[in-house]
């Protein structure tokens, strides 16, 4: 599926998700973008302008470093 599309359905429902749930709501999306293998680069791109959405792909990024590094440490021990 196209981002552009993926990007103006988020836009038109948007408005009808509570302020207080879209940053979930954001997250979600994200999750399930990166699941279906687009890429970090290219969800930036289709969302520029999209706070909630670059924020939630902020933090997805932020935390699979966190978990890449564990996983190095986890190495280093043995």
């Amino acid at each position: 599926m196209n981002l552009d599309f993926v990007a103006e359905v988020w836009d038109a429902l948007r408005s009808h998700i509570e302020p207080s749930d879209r940053s979930d709501a954001a997250d979600t999306l994200t999750n399930l973008l990166i699941d279906h293998n687009y890429e970090a680069e290219d969800i930036k791109e289709a969302f520029r302008g999209d706070k909630d959405l670059l924020k939630a792909l902020s933090g997805y990024m932020k935390e699979h470093e966190i978990e890449e590094d564990e996983d190095e440490d986890e190495y280093e021990e043995d």
